[in-house]
């Protein structure tokens, strides 16, 4: 099956069959030209992690493609290092990390916890020990969660929750599954309005924190400073928008599926729940096993060879981190769910300048988010009308209905 034969399919089978098609294409070649133009996909581990390494050959900068009349798109681009190569990305990182540190991501623990159980107490209603509940333990647990958890960050008010995953959805879910190119400009059109919307109220969240700061990641943003240059207000909403796009849905993703992947195998569950301890170890093993985030995006600044595939200048270069993740070089028996990998080297959270830098605040609230269900349950079941995320790179449930036992107490 090529890639083009994927995007008909329903989506849970979508998933066995993509894993089908990395494994296959991956046993022939390391990179290899896509059936779309002017792509070629990267499906091996070193080969990807060359991609990830080598900013100078395969840049992440795509502000050239945004439309003219897109501002705010472009507004926002200024704060994404994501999608910006040294040396500016280099000068913005290190503003970012300034703020973002250690001890920022641990005193939120409390407050997630604190979170997650408020959302459970909801989800559980009136239900007694040894009864059952229904719910969407996407919709109403891990994506409030995750969009809270941002929002709190951040230093928006909990009356303005919600909001954020109005946004966060638009906005990662522009484009379809089967587009492996740069990103086209309807898709640009579209992420360009709900930035307008968007920025009305983050802009004036960040110049309110200017003249009033308090003990939020915005307050901070707004005061570092490295050798006089100092963030500017567009900056930082950029920053905000760049969390809302790729920290809230994959962290969200990323619950849906440590709880699915555990269901999926009952003996791994069992471990779980008999030692909590082995939790940390089960999400690291999910990140690699069923990422939320499947690929990474790059474009060649010069002709370049990859694996022995020759790769123009211009090319769009997709990297299948789920494939690389799975490569059989570096994992063994990469398709087996193990908890106990040792070690585990997935790049689920990229490589290089552009690593996650959100990694351990999603890990984090992953570990605190399940290891609530797990205490407070002796069993939750999937049910049926489960939807997956259909967006072109990511994973996960975004509908995920269950059945919860309520542990006795």
């Amino acid at each position: 099956m090529d890639f083009e034969a994927l995007t008909t399919l329903p989506a849970a089978e979508r998933i066995t069959e993509l894993f089908a098609y990395f494994a296959d294409r991956r046993a022939r070649e390391a990179a290899g030209p896509s059936s779309q133009p002017n792509v070629w996909e990267v499906f091996r581990y070193e080969e990807s992690m060359a991609v990830l390494s080598d900013y100078e050959t395969f840049t992440s900068d795509k502000t050239a493609l945004i439309p003219e009349d897109q501002k705010r798109l472009a507004q926002a681009a200024r704060g994404n290092f994501i999608g910006i190569d040294p040396p500016l990305h280099t000068q913005m990182r290190a503003l970012v990390n300034k703020a973002f540190t250690p001890s920022t991501i641990a005193k939120l623990e409390p407050r997630i916890h604190d979170l997650s159980e408020n959302l459970l107490d909801e989800v559980f209603g009136a239900a007694e020990p040894g009864g059952e509940a229904a719910f969407d333990l996407a919709q109403d647990y891990a994506s409030q969660l995750s969009a809270s958890v941002i929002a709190e960050l951040f230093g928006i008010p909990q009356a303005d929750h919600k909001v954020f995953w109005t946004w966060s959805d638009g906005l990662i879910g522009s484009r379809p599954f089967g587009e492996l190119g740069t990103v086209d400009e309807e898709a640009m059109r579209k992420i360009g309005k709900l930035l307008e919307e968007a920025s009305l109220y983050l802009l004036a969240h960040v110049a309110e924190r200017r003249a009033d700061p308090r003990e939020d990641l915005t307050s901070t943003l707004a005061s570092v400073e490295i050798d006089g240059r100092k963030l500017q207000d567009d900056e930082i909403f950029g920053i905000i928008a760049m969390f809302l796009i790729a920290g809230h849905m994959s962290t969200s993703l990323l619950i849906g599926n440590t709880v699915m992947g555990l269901a999926e195998h009952p003996d791994a569950l069992a471990e779980v729940r008999a030692d909590p301890g082995l939790l940390p170890s089960a999400i690291e093993e999910v990140l690699r096993w069923r990422p939320a985030l499947i690929r990474d995006q790059r474009v060649a600044r010069v002709d370049t060879v990859l694996g022995g595939t020759p790769i123009p200048k211009g090319g769009n270069v997709c990297v299948w981190l789920a494939s690389a993740n799975r490569d059989e070089r570096v994992f063994a028996d990469g398709a087996r769910f193990d908890i106990h990998r040792d070690p585990n080297p997935h790049r689920a959270f990229g490589k290089g300048i552009h690593f996650c830098l959100g990694a351990p605040l999603a890990r984090l609230e992953s570990r605190i988010a399940v290891e609530g269900l797990l205490r407070r349950t002796s069993d939750i079941v999937p049910r049926d009308g489960v939807a997956l995320h259909s967006s072109v790179g990511l994973i996960g449930p975004v509908r995920l209905p269950v059945s919860a036992t309520l542990a006795e107490r």
